[in-house]
């Protein structure tokens, strides 16, 4: 049975491993002589990434290799599978043919292939400046082979190939291969979507400054907590909020966000939640004067003039984005990770932020394309927020503990408590307002779905460093934003999150992420060996995570280079898209 043809049959990784093909391992023949083992270099190495080298597939006990090797075959196989099962449906839904789907899944058959065979990168064939970009990219690559290169290289090219797929079928261009594991991720959560949902109305409202920080941090930890909802970790698999003593699998009978912060609490390695709420108000108070006294500012809001008849109208002046060192509102980031609950958080604080008044737009950075697995598009958002409007959902839950009673008294027990969807229903009402409206906008640049570390943002996309500029403070969501932050590189637990940022300082860094590959800063002396003597598999399953700040950032400078109206108008484009009607 050849390679692709089993590697489809058994529905799991090829048997055909990377160390069986590796030239190191194949002896040469003699002469007709026995065959003698040839004794050659050989790049997988049985070790973990040592110290301060870039996480890569060469060394056998690193999460690296484990990913290589064994996550991604079964992600790209489990995508055929679907293709196979489904493919009336998916014919149907996109105008496809029986011919596009057969070709779409050859064409992922050999991408796994080359995957665990290591092969040399093939070039992208669509033609189109970003996938010339990346041709460029993997030309320039020191190493263009599946698991000699760089970890996050490989990986991306991956998921970039599989779109690439989809690019040059005649009708599936427009076909998601992991719509329907985060439409299902996402009703699979409303139970905790419906319990935030409930609380989050009640401290939506102006509070003092104590209670604001206590809630901050309580948002902060919420969406931390809701990053364990990752299909990429779990290989498409549904993943369930659970108690932290009860292991992988054992799922609550009632799932409380809130008690989770309590149960995680020592799972929480660094948690700087009330340095990131006083120095985001003070900075957001800083740049609410600086606009308030700067013209430049206000004349992006101002209504256009009134035309009297026979008058020409004339459009409004806006001032360029490469010449204005102060923003034009006070804005916050989100740099998106997983759809789903996860998203569903990043909206809860996006809203909390915008009710306390403390800034006055959110925008968030999503995925152009389908991007590991579970990540957020332009589509996801917008199906998130409809679902929440539409949302129906109604539990009974236990009820409360019956008071003890006094001497001589009676106790009547609770009434039971009905957990529904009427908050969500309302917040989802104010989310779509906000988009409406532009408070709440919607970014995507080639950068975040292109190979690149976060270091090298300023060379590779200048004009989106400087659109972060324009934030009071940006939110990295997740394990590969740390990744990139970190420049993929496995450095001392213990080095502080400024240093590991390597430069990268467009504007205040919040990273909130659960931990799921081998490399962390910022760590107390002797908590790294510690975690490790319990567990030497603890950074690769969720269990633990951070809440980092950096609060040094370059300041905002007149640009040398040509506007960018980008960041402006594309929110509109977007969501215009999204619902296949004109952009504005």
């Amino acid at each position: 049975m050849s390679a692709s043809k089993k590697g489809s049959a058994d529905g799991g990784v090829n048997s055909q491993t990377v160390q069986e093909v590796d030239e190191s391992t194949r002896p040469d023949f003699i002469y007709g002589g026995p065959f003698i083992k040839v004794e050659k270099p050989n790049p997988f190495i049985n070790t973990t990434t040592p110290l301060n080298l870039q996480l890569q597939g060469t060394f056998k006990k690193s999460f690296a290799y484990y990913s290589l090797k064994e996550r991604m075959p079964v992600i790209l196989t489990k995508v055929i599978d679907y293709l196979s099962r489904e493919g009336a449906k998916v014919k149907s839904a996109h105008g496809a043919s029986d011919q596009d789907v057969v070709e779409l899944i050859q064409y992922i058959n050999k991408l796994k292939n080359d995957l665990i065979t290591n092969k040399k990168y093939d070039p992208l064939t669509v033609d189109s400046p970003e996938a010339r970009r990346w041709n460029q990219w993997i030309q320039d690559a020191e190493n263009q082979h599946y698991f000699t290169n760089v970890w996050v290289f490989t990986e991306c090219y991956v998921y970039r190939r599989l779109r690439e797929g989809c690019e040059l079928s005649k009708g599936l261009k427009n076909f998601d291969p992991f719509e329907d594991q985060k439409r299902r991720s996402f009703k699979g959560a409303l139970e905790p979507m419906c319990v935030v949902a409930d609380r989050l109305v009640s401290i939506l409202p102006p509070s003092d400054k104590d209670k604001r920080r206590t809630d901050f941090a309580t948002l902060l930890k919420i969406c931390l907590w809701a990053n364990k909802c990752d299909l990429s970790l779990s290989m498409g698999e549904q993943v369930s909020l659970n108690n932290p003593d009860s292991g992988q699998t054992q799922a609550l009978s009632f799932v409380d966000p809130f008690q989770m912060i309590v149960d995680f609490k020592d799972k929480v390695l660094v948690d700087d939640s009330n340095k990131i709420c006083d120095q985001i108000v003070a900075k957001a108070e800083a740049v609410a004067k600086a606009i308030a006294g700067e013209p430049v500012g206000e004349k992006v809001e101002s209504p256009p003039p009134e035309v009297k008849e026979g008058e020409v109208e004339v459009e409004p002046k806006i001032p360029c984005p490469a010449k204005m060192t102060i923003p034009s509102a006070v804005m916050f980031d989100i740099v998106c990770d997983n759809a789903g609950y996860e998203l569903f958080s990043d909206l809860c604080l996006a809203h909390f932020l915008i009710s306390q008044g403390i800034v006055q737009k959110v925008r968030f950075h999503v995925k152009k394309i389908p991007w590991f697995v579970s990540d957020v598009t332009p589509a996801d958002f917008k199906y998130t927020i409809d679902s929440c409007k539409n949302a129906n959902y109604k539990k009974e839950l236990p009820p409360e503990p019956k008071p003890e009673a006094t001497e001589g008294e009676t106790t009547e027990s609770p009434p039971p408590r009905v957990l529904n969807a009427d908050s969500l229903k309302e917040l989802g009402e104010v989310w779509s307002k906000y988009v409406e409206e532009g408070t709440f906008i919607v970014l995507c640049d080639d950068f975040w779905t292109s190979p690149h570390v976060y270091r090298d943002m300023r060379r590779i996309a200048p004009g989106l460093y400087r659109d972060l500029q324009f934030a009071v403070a940006a939110l990295f969501k997740g394990d590969l934003n740390y990744r990139k932050l970190l420049g993929e590189r496995n450095c001392t637990p213990t080095l502080g999150f400024e240093a590991a940022l390597q430069g990268f300082l467009p504007t205040p860094i919040v990273a909130v992420r659960t931990v799921k590959a081998d490399l962390i800063c910022g760590l107390p002396k002797g908590k790294f060996e510690q975690l490790s003597k319990v567990d030497e598999k603890w950074m690769e399953k969720g269990d633990y995570g951070v809440i980092q700040f950096c609060g040094k950032s370059e300041p905002l400078k007149v640009s040398d280079r040509p506007s960018r109206a980008r960041w402006r108008v594309t929110h509109f484009l977007l969501l215009s898209i999204a619902v296949n009607k004109r952009p504005f």
